[in-house]
């Protein structure tokens, strides 16, 4: 260590010299082509052994001064096999063919704050996602594009309706009560992923007395950004790769990395996709006969006589699950690009309008976005790169998940009877009475309105200089600082013709403003040193990086408001509440790499060390260290090209949520007509801080078939310790929960993935990948408790939830009926799945190109209590079966539920579809005539997601998720929103 120190004193005491000129130079020029000898700006050309070079300009030309012997090129681009290539003496111009890397073998992957490696040196498991992957089928959000395609990833919805509400969990459960998401840093900057409650509660009162709600429907905030924009995503799953974010990353990092721009000509890329959605799946409803009806609901003869034929049949089915979401409007999305530059400033400039209408009246999500990244080189040792992404967005939702108003769709769907039509009107126009429920869906869909109005925008700026260079050192400054901040506004609205308003408080109509404000604020402050002497390269980082959060949450909810006045504080009635989230936190890190022995041995050591306003003691700094190693072997066998062994440890953190700490005081307090505050909720421990996992994972990648193939293995040991726990406290306390660190949970799996090229010629070329992973979590101590109730779940009569020693955390508990007639306690299976696998195929052939998406999962376990409403007055589809049997299944089922089974938990197996798409590539000669020379490339796209899901699960998703982002207490079905296919019909033009 003394050495190096000396050493890269040695380079400060250079800085600012003039580099010795060489004693025989030469000047070589050359091109660098790709395919079809397209040239290729950007390339870089390096002297071998050296960090002497060049890129090439926008025809792909390029001259380097060489030494006056032998000597070799380096030429690598991304995206594209590097290729080194010999110069003899006498030799002065050379011209270099680059292939594609189709397997992406060769990408760049972050393994610092600011260092990258190439992913074949690479120690840790890191999914890698490229741009093409994300954009065969048009996906809302960042999240719904990434389903199926990362080993390792549980990416789910929590429901179907538009603009969001996607949890991503990153080899299985880190948190018990703590935060559930990943980190998301978009070109360096952390980004927020608040889902901030829209105000739903007041009137679905599915959280009694209360506003904010898990319950709400929630939409996470990543869900802003714009797929069109992204040039790639990087996973960096497990605590070896996360741990340069230290107490932020237990929960493993997703990487953002945005489009750039490149020299050369301007390129305007253009695309308009039109296209639609449908309900995916219906529950469907029970067809009655008179008698069956008259005994369910209770109805006189005269009544029964409306509905059903003098046979006691029937008379008309209607489908009230269509009327409310059987909506097909056509939706667009308008994207249109620029890109290009000289070699010292280049730009990217996007913009898109989305515009996907809901399956329900007044629901849909629109979405406007404007992306402008400037790079520009001030000189070769000074470069600067600004992103700018501002978006607005506007997601419609509706009114549907758990309630304990009889308002939600499909709360009142399944209590509704199939032989009363919910669409019919009154003859002076207005919605007909649901007499079987307090609403009729159909009139609050037409009627009210949830929409969530968004303005983000995220900027970030890189700032790096070449403080010291020669052949083998450089030391590089690395500033990176951004910002990140969006206004959320809730505007719902429930007009009081509407038939459950009044609600219970005799109010009718109802109003609720909701406003919220984000600001994240980064600094991030880097030194780099690269030596290379030969054989071998170090590189040494060092860095300090401070974050500020700030987020103000105001909600003001009015009652009993004059029609068509949608402000709430013109009711009579008016409500408000409030808060505010602030957190401060510094990390300082230092992290040496090695490329040893021409690059087959990697040696990467680091520690970080944070401190964050979020623990109990601010001023505490928690150690996070990570070491990896990999070896490679170049062609061990004759059909294996490339064999990579590789063991990674590394410690990350999980800070405790705001307000976990200390105990809130709540003001507004009435006592005795003096203004008051008081204390209440949860207790934090004087103690707390981050939860710590440590894991240790350990694999190999293997290529083969001369390049053409690519098969990677991981198993990991993951451990949480002191993971925050918050079990409740006796009521004479005066405090709901205590909460402090003293669990420990374990994960253990598996992950592979297989990638290849199986057929490949000038006409045709299939791509497939092949994702696999499994996960096992356990408590193993809850610091002298064995159980504690984690909440989120409605009771184990339905299937719930209980942490408990040497038990799975999200292990689904349950009611077994016994043969004696006692009930006896017990796990009924895991709700997290046993494995999930994911398929992917691209096809090209000639001009077209056929790709599909698969994506498994087998086993999970779910509660279906819409199941159970519809039980509740026999409305189930499969009571139809009852009508003239005497016993049937579907009775069977209701009457083992009330004897005490636990019948509705369910498999949540399924095979989703989750993209197809078939594009065509429109021969020049055909769109020549259209556009001339201006027009580049033209391609016509059909294309679809979610089309199809094979399923025994008797509920509309097995994805849903009543209580949104969380570790454990998922797997809730309660009335959600349902899901959707679409198709898509695109053509892109590239000029």
């Amino acid at each position: 260590m003394l050495k190096r120190m000396l050493l890269l004193l040695s380079c400060l005491s250079l800085l600012g010299g003039a580099r010795p000129a060489e004693a025989q130079q030469r000047q070589v020029t050359g091109v660098v082509t790709g395919a079809n000898q397209a040239p290729l700006a950007g390339a870089a050309v390096t002297i071998s052994g050296t960090r002497r070079g060049t890129v090439t300009d926008a025809q792909g030309r390029f001259s380097l001064s060489l030494p006056g012997g032998d000597a070799s090129l380096t030429v690598g681009l991304l995206g594209y096999t590097s290729r080194t290539v010999a110069v003899p003496a006498s030799q002065s111009t050379v011209n270099v063919q680059l292939q594609q890397d189709i397997l992406n073998l060769e990408g760049l992957v972050v393994t610092g704050q600011a260092t990258a490696v190439a992913r074949q040196n690479l120690p840790q498991s890191v999914a890698v996602v490229t741009a093409q992957e994300l954009q065969r089928a048009p996906a809302q959000t960042v999240e719904k594009a990434l389903q199926g395609k990362i080993a390792g990833a549980n990416i789910s919805q929590n429901s179907g309706a538009p603009g969001g509400g996607v949890q991503i969990q990153l080899r299985g459960v880190s948190s018990i009560s703590g935060n559930a998401d990943p980190l998301f840093v978009v070109d360096g900057v952390i980004v927020s992923n608040s889902a901030v409650a829209s105000g739903q509660n007041a009137v679905s009162q599915a959280s009694r007395n209360i506003n904010f709600s898990t319950q709400d429907q929630l939409v996470n905030r990543i869900a802003d950004l714009n797929p069109n924009d992204i040039e790639s995503i990087e996973v960096l799953k497990g605590a070896s790769a996360a741990a340069i974010y230290g107490s932020k990353a237990s929960n493993g990092v997703i990487i953002i990395t945005t489009k750039k721009g490149r020299a050369g000509p301007a390129q305007f890329n253009f695309e308009q996709r039109m296209g639609y959605y449908e309900i995916a799946n219906k529950l469907g409803a029970r067809t009655w006969t008179r008698d069956a009806a008259i005994e369910a609901f209770g109805l006189t003869a005269a009544e029964a006589d409306q509905y059903f034929n003098p046979d006691g049949s029937q008379r008309v089915y209607f489908d009230n699950e269509e009327a409310v979401f059987g909506r097909r409007a056509p939706s667009t999305e308008t994207v249109l690009s620029i890109s290009g530059g000289s070699q010292n400033t280049r730009y990217y400039v996007s913009g898109s309008l989305l515009d996907h209408e809901g399956i329900a009246d007044n629901t849909g999500y629109g979405k406007q976005s404007l992306q402008l990244n400037l790079s520009q080189s001030f000189s070769d040792r000074v470069q600067l790169s600004v992103n700018t992404n501002v978006v607005h967005s506007v997601a419609a939702r509706g009114l549907t998940g758990n309630d304990n108003n009889g308002v939600s769709y499909y709360a009142v769907l399944a209590f509704t009877p199939s032989f009363f039509d919910l669409r019919a009107r009154n003859p002076d126009g207005t919605f007909v009475r649901n007499p079987y429920e307090r609403s009729n869906p159909v009139q609050t869909a037409a009627l009210s309105t949830n929409d969530e109005d968004v303005w983000r925008a995220v900027s970030a700026a890189n700032l790096s200089i070449d403080l010291f260079r020669n052949d083998q050192q450089s030391l590089r400054f690395v500033g990176i600082g951004g910002l990140d901040y969006f206004n959320q506004r809730n505007e719902l609205y429930y007009p009081r013709e509407l038939q459950f308003e009044p609600n219970d408080d005799g109010l009718p109509g109802t109003a609720v403003l909701g406003v919220s404000n984000n600001l994240n604020l980064n600094t991030t402050l880097n030194l780099v040193h690269s030596w290379t002497p030969g054989s071998f390269t170090a590189t040494t980082s060092a860095g300090a990086q401070y974050e500020d959060r700030d987020l103000e949450v105001d909600r003001t909810v009015g009652r009993n408001i004059a029609s068509g006045i949608r402000i709430p504080s013109q009711a009579a009635n008016v409500t408000s509440e409030g808060f505010r989230q602030r957190s401060r936190d510094l990390g300082l890190y230092f992290q040496e790499e090695l490329l040893l022995l021409n690059d087959r041995l990697n040696l990467t050591g680091s520690v970080r060390a944070d401190r964050s306003s979020l623990n109990a003691d601010p001023d505490k700094y928690y150690l996070f260290p990570k070491a990896a190693a990999s070896f490679r072997f170049d062609e061990p066998m004759s059909w294996l090209n490339d064999l990579k062994l590789r063991v990674a440890y590394g410690e990350s953190g999980n800070l405790p949520t705001y307000g976990q700490s200390f105990t809130p005081a709540l003001g507004g307090t009435n006592l005795e007509g003096v203004v008051g505050t008081r204390v209440n909720g949860p207790v934090g421990d004087p103690d707390l801080r981050p939860e710590r996992t440590r894991e240790l994972e350990g694999g190999f990648d293997a290529v083969f078939l001369n390049g053409n193939a690519r098969f990677e293995f991981t198993a990991y040991n993951k451990q949480v310790r002191d993971f925050i726990i918050s079990p409740p406290l006796a009521p004479s306390s005066g405090f709901g929960a205590y909460t402090f660190n003293g669990g420990e949970l374990e994960n253990n799996g598996i992950e592979m993935m297989l990638e290849a090229t199986p057929l490949r010629t000038d006409r045709f070329n299939w791509i497939t990948r092949t994702t696999f992973a499994r996960n096992r979590s356990e408590v193993k101590d809850l610091a002298g408790l064995t159980s504690y109730n984690p909440g989120n779940h409605f009771g184990n009569d339905f299937g719930g939830y209980r942490v408990q020693v040497g038990e799975s955390p999200t292990a689904m508990w349950g009611f077994h009926l016994l043969g004696d007639g006692t009930r006896q306690e017990q796990i009924f299976g895991d709700a997290d799945p046993d494995f999930r696998m994911g398929f992917s195929n691209d096809f090209t052939f000639g001009g077209f190109i056929l790709s599909s998406l698969l994506d498994w999962q087998k086993g999970g376990l779910i509660a279906n209590l819409t199941r159970n409403y519809y039980d509740e007055i026999f409305n189930t589809e499969d009571f139809t079966g009852c009508n003239t049997a005497d016993t049937c299944s579907a009775l069977e089922r209701l009457e083992q539920f009330h004897a005490g089974e636990s019948v509705y938990i369910e498999d949540a197996s399924y095979v989703k579809l989750r993209e197809l798409s078939v594009a065509y590539d429109l021969p020049s000669s055909l769109f020549g005539r259209l556009g001339g020379d201006r027009v580049r490339n033209m391609r016509l796209t059909l294309s679809g997601r979610n089309l199809i899901t094979w399923t025994e699960y008797t509920g509309l998703d097995p994805e849903v998720s009543n209580f949104g982002n969380r570790p454990v207490g998922r797997n809730q079905d309660v009335t959600p929103f349902p899901p959707s296919r679409s198709f898509w019909l695109g053509l892109q033009v590239g000029f």
